[in-house]
């Protein structure tokens, strides 16, 4: 992820995004030998790169070429990276945290920050659900194994309830999304942008967010070998996304525009993913292991992991120079 083009002037980088057009894998010089394959979801840094196609470009120098999948969640990912079908990937809290307990090769590369407003449960406006506490034997869409589902145990803790005295409905978010229309489950606790093309078809309130409840930041992944075999790489992938992250926090208005321009996206929707997520890359912190660990005690006391795992038995000791 990261040979980074730090000598690259910021401001020179961001004057030309928005006219570089968009590479095509399908269209690589017939040279490329190799390719890189990375997993996104339809938020983050990667998504904005892939839309941009200058990954492409840069790793084209290099022999590679890159191919793009798009995943509902972060399970799927870490299945995937378990697999062998892709190299790298972007996950929320939880989902690592799975994936290591069932020894998926992976690493933990770098995160972004944490905002409360990307996640959340919501309810109807016109349900009678008002309080935590109110969630007792309703029915709550969540993707198991995700930052939604950990978000959804401590939201009934602090409502003095236990998983248990609710019904975990466990869907996709396309799925839930449909269950959540049509009346079938009482609350969804889901994050952007699928509160935000919810709020296209119906309203919805916020029956809480993460905030005084978990640091929904999200990880960069890779698979184990991958990084072991080719960090240069790794580290290209990640400068070219810190270089993006810095325009979308920077130009968040052009961002939308962009991001609009490329996907079809509806602007309303894009402006509301922009603004809800944090846009940056660090190296993996202290803080952010040590609240990885703590997460993985919850589970591991709930009988949710079959053994105690460790998150610094899985952090990259590659330096990215960020």
């Amino acid at each position: 992820m990261l040979i980074f083009c730090l000598s690259l002037a910021v401001a020179s980088c961001n004057s030309e995004l928005i006219n570089n057009s968009t590479a095509k894998t399908k269209n690589a010089p017939s040279n490329l030998t190799k390719v890189v394959r990375i997993g996104h979801q339809p938020f983050g840094a990667l998504f904005y790169l892939k839309a941009k196609g200058s990954l492409e470009t840069r790793l084209a120098k290099m022999g590679w070429s890159v191919e793009w999948t798009e995943f509902v969640a972060g399970p799927p990912i870490l299945e995937a990276i378990g697999q062998g079908k892709i190299d790298l990937g972007y996950s929320g809290v939880a989902p690592p945290i799975f994936a290591q307990s069932e020894g998926v090769p992976f690493v933990y590369i770098a995160s972004d920050s944490a905002l409360s407003g990307s996640i959340g449960i919501i309810v109807r406006q016109d349900s009678p659900i008002r309080t935590l506490a109110d969630l007792k034997g309703k029915k709550i869409a969540a993707t198991q194994k995700t930052a939604g589902h950990y978000l959804l145990i401590l939201a009934l803790t602090q409502g003095g309830l236990q998983l248990k005295d609710a019904e975990l409905v466990d869907l996709p978010p396309p799925k839930a999304q449909e269950a959540f229309i049509r009346g079938e489950v009482d609350a969804w606790a889901i994050w952007q942008p699928f509160l935000a093309k919810l709020q296209e078809t119906m309203p919805a309130d916020f029956l809480t967010d993460s905030e005084g409840l978990i640091n929904d930041r999200n990880f960069y992944l890779a698979s184990r070998s991958f990084a072991s075999d080719f960090p240069d790489i790794v580290k290209t992938v990640m400068g070219e996304t810190r270089l993006m992250a810095n325009w979308i926090t920077k130009n968040p208005e052009r961002a939308v525009e962009f991001i609009t321009a490329r996907t079809g996206m509806k602007k309303t929707t894009a402006s509301i993913l922009t603004k809800s997520r944090s846009y940056d890359l660090l190296p993996i912190q202290d803080r952010a292991v040590e609240e990885q660990q703590r997460i993985a005690e919850i589970f591991f006391r709930l009988g949710m992991l079959p053994e105690r795992i460790w998150i610094e038995d899985v952090i990259w000791k590659q330096k990215l120079d960020l």
